[in-house]
């Protein structure tokens, strides 16, 4: 076995030039698995860092339509009273603080508020200092705060003297009683969450059944499975639904393990195909280093017809081929771990995770090694075989006789090559026509008319605390936002200033079931349509225009008469034939329906960077000011919004020192931010095909040049008889073409699956793309020409006298 290997290996050596390319092609391929593999494992298979994990369940609020919600206080309390079958339950709130220090604006960081047995559900304790007492979990005593170990580095040098320190959120002096340790800044989970607080529900939550803001975590009982517990979920969203059909028809309860809760269906979704395609990738590369291998195979045939003359079996010719192909694919792992290596940590620095860059900690642990290894070995087997078995099942006699006479081999060896190579060329055109389609869906998808202006308005949110004496109740906010408002207007450079309750990057939000006058609460055909409470310059902030009726006034007061705007879709699916204005709506709530008149129509708006749903929902628009709520964005439009970011920062400091906005940016920014991880999929998935193609081109390449140097001595004859240097030409090219040809058609066929399938994504994305599929196989088709014409005119410069002599 050992001098088998060295054998082998001395053979490589003679082979520099092919055992470069096929080093670097392993090296790049295997690579590339590993690392997207290493993504893979870190969103949806590593465990999250808390003692048994693997217990810990989110249980999901699920609507019809597939979107997941949070929780109303109401409607924890039901789940609670379920008793369903946890060892620990607990209630968070993700939310924003304002960080003050005198004489210096607001900061805003990430925050958390947690429910009492938040420490037992996650058996986890502060590194420092203690956890919260179950008296701080009484109103008027949580001033209280733990800091995550990111932020207490960051802020305090992670001095242990930060314990019993005070900081200034939201207008409130709280007391540093602990330290979360290092594991627990799990950025999956809590994003960038830099300090938690204990958690104390507000009027406005314990009353309203719509006022979602809360996520539910469990720890499973011994021997409970998380099917158990959905089971178990079930008669308490019945009941729901009973009571309350217009936000519960539909809803289910689901118990998800922690780990598989972290990412979006999409963002999984994603993973895996780009797992899948690469995996595509090292399949180009095993069909294009066979060929290699058998054109190598068919150069040594002397070598091997001897080496079986002379006693050599069968099983030790194959051995030796195969060793070859083994010792390049170990090889080619070991430096695709480098590379792998330094592709995580390109990845780790590229990819929002949690709100920032940096967060999966992308590293090479022995399951990704393993996985190296197994990709390697199977690599070296899946290119390695055909040539071996191929080479050994020789002839030792013709094959002596074809040497001696410079014949060709037998045509085995030229179908494997060819069919290797349509395999190539078909699968590169699949990665080739999903880069296109992927790539041309986000251009229009940003080019589309969204019937809204992104070019010119900066954009904040701004979270009011409602645990502020000064914000608790409606007439307060209403008092804050016309304060805030008046003083935004007045800023240099801004045309138009509104507040709302959420502007259209995604879509809106705040969904709730809608009726005419003539129709039932109880009816099931309800439509849903989005609430958004806006200011009156909202509009013109936005560039929405007017299509019928008035939009609010600017002096419009809470006493005034509930008034609404609706969009035009919403107008024409409740008054077909015209006439919205004057009629009026009722918004369902808490059971009840709420009456307003449509005074006015605008132009369907649609979620800027909304990749999903290609349908525009019902919009309703309702005065800020006669509903407050307390999580607001903040819009400014101007000639230079890009440069309103600072002066929109003093404005709100000036009004009030304790509130800070946070994402301020303009709108442009934001979509960009938001569409992020998609584009590096594109680019991903576009630098995969570029690939394949380098990889089936540089085969085909191969096959040519092998075709032309086994020929010579045919095309000397020709060109001896009279053929022209062009008809030889086009016999070699014609040769190459009919395999792209072929490989081609079956690619097409494979792009448009991917196609669909990319398109069952993103429902944006057109699954057939004829300007795509057919830009990508006139490139494929370029290529491909290039590719055999370099061996071609090769064989029109052949000497007729040298190759009959040879003959």
């Amino acid at each position: 076995m050992f001098s088998d290997l060295r054998q082998a290996a001395r053979s490589l050596l003679k082979s520099p030039g092919y055992t470069a390319i096929a080093l670097l092609t392993l090296a790049l391929c295997i690579g590339v698995n590993t690392s997207m593999y290493s993504v893979v494992d870190a969103l949806l298979f590593r465990s999250a860092p808390f003692p048994e994990s693997d217990r810990l369940v989110q249980v999901e609020s699920t609507t019809p339509t597939g979107e997941t919600r949070t929780y109303s206080y109401l409607e924890l309390r039901e789940i609670r009273d379920q008793q369903p079958s946890f060892a620990g339950l607990t209630t968070l709130c993700r939310t924003a603080f304002g960080v003050s220090e005198p004489g210096q604006p607001a900061e805003r960081i990430a925050g958390a508020t947690v429910s009492e047995d938040f420490f037992a559900t996650f058996r986890v304790s502060p590194q420092l200092g203690r956890a919260f007492a179950p008296e701080e979990f009484h109103p008027g005593r949580n001033n209280v705060v733990l800091l995550s170990h990111g932020y207490w580095q960051q802020h305090y040098g992670g001095t242990p003297d930060a314990i019993g320190r005070t900081m200034r959120l939201d207008g409130e002096v709280v007391t540093i009683i602990g330290v979360m340790p290092p594991a627990f800044d799990y950025r999956l989970l809590w994003e960038r969450t830099a300090v938690w607080r204990p958690l104390n529900f507000t009027r406005d939550q314990l009353e309203w059944r719509d006022y979602r803001t809360f996520e539910l975590v469990g720890r499973l009982a011994p021997g409970v499975t998380p099917g158990r517990v959905t089971t178990e979920l079930v008669p308490v969203v019945a009941q729901q639904a009973k009571l309350f059909p217009e936000s519960y028809a539909g809803v289910r309860y689901t118990a998800v393990p922690l780990h598989q809760a972290l990412m979006d269906t999409l963002s999984k979704r994603i993973s895996w195909m780009l797992l899948g395609l690469a995996g595509v990738v090292l399949l180009i590369a095993c069909a294009n280093l066979a060929n290699l291998q058998l054109a190598r195979a068919t150069a040594g045939l002397r070598e091997l017809a001897i080496r079986a003359a002379l006693g050599a079996s069968r099983r030790r010719l194959i051995r030796h081929q195969m060793l070859e192909s083994l010792l390049l694919s170990g090889c080619g792992g070991a430096i695709g771990v480098a590379l792998a290596f330094g592709l995580n940590r390109l990845i780790d620095r590229t990819l929002v995770v949690g709100g920032g860059t940096g967060g999966l900690h992308l590293g090479l642990d022995p399951k990704i090694l393993l996985l190296t290894f197994a990709i390697s070995l199977g690599t070296g087997l899946l290119f390695g075989f055909a040539p071996a078995w191929l080479a050994s099942r020789t002839d030792v006699n013709t094959a002596l006789k074809q040497q001696a006479r410079g014949s060709t081999p037998g045509g085995g060896h030229h179908r494997v090559r060819q069919a290797l190579i349509v395999a190539e060329v078909a699968l590169a055109l699949v990665l080739l026509g999903g880069a296109a389609i992927l790539q041309r869906g986000f251009a229009q998808m940003l080019e589309r008319r969204t019937g809204w202006d992104t070019e010119h308005a900066i954009t904040a949110q701004l979270p009011i605390p409602e645990t502020r004496k000064e914000f608790e109740t409606e007439p307060q906010r209403a008092v804050l936002f016309r304060r805030l408002e008046a003083r935004l207007i007045a800023l240099p450079g801004v045309e138009q200033a509104a507040i709302a309750t959420s502007v259209p990057i995604f879509s809106y939000n705040g969904d709730r079931q809608i009726l005419k006058e003539e129709q039932s609460p109880g009816d099931p055909n309800l439509p849903a349509a989005f609430h958004v409470m806006v200011t009156s310059r909202y509009f013109a902030a936005l560039g929405i225009p007017l299509v019928e009726g008035r939009l609010f006034d600017l002096g419009l007061k809470r006493e005034d008469p509930r008034t609404i705007v609706i969009n035009q879709s919403l107008a024409q699916r409740l008054w077909p034939r015209g006439g919205a204005i004057g009629q009026r709506i009722g918004s369902m709530d808490n059971g009840k329906p709420y009456w307003a008149e449509v005074i006015g129509v605008v132009r369907d708006v649609d979620g800027a960077a909304n990749t999903r749903d290609p349908s525009t929902p019902f919009q309703i628009y309702k005065p800020l000011f006669q509903e407050p709520w307390s999580n607001v964005h903040i819009i400014l439009r101007g000639p230079a919004a890009a440069s309103l970011g600072e002066p929109l920062r003093r404005a709100i400091a000036e009004v009030d020192a304790d509130l800070a906005a946070s994402g301020a940016g303009t709108v442009r920014q934001t979509i960009d931010q938001q569409q992020h991880n998609l584009v590096l999929a594109g680019k991903t998935l576009t630098a995969f095909a570029l690939l394949g193609l380098v990889l089936a081109s540089v085969g085909l390449y191969g096959v040519i040049s092998n075709l032309v140097a086994q020929r010579t001595g045919e095309f000397g004859i020709r060109l001896a008889l009279g053929a022209r240097p062009a008809d030889v030409l086009g016999l070699v090219l014609r040769h190459g073409l009919i395999l792209c040809a072929i490989g081609a058609g079956i690619g097409l066929v494979g792009a448009f699956a991917l196609g669909r399938l990319l398109a069952s994504l993103m429902p944006r994305l057109a699954s057939v793309d004829p300007l795509a599929l057919f830009t990508v196989t006139v490139t494929l088709f370029v290529t491909a020409v290039v590719a055999c014409w370099l061996p071609a005119r090769r064989a029109t410069k052949v000497d007729p006298m040298i190759a009959l002599r040879a003959e």
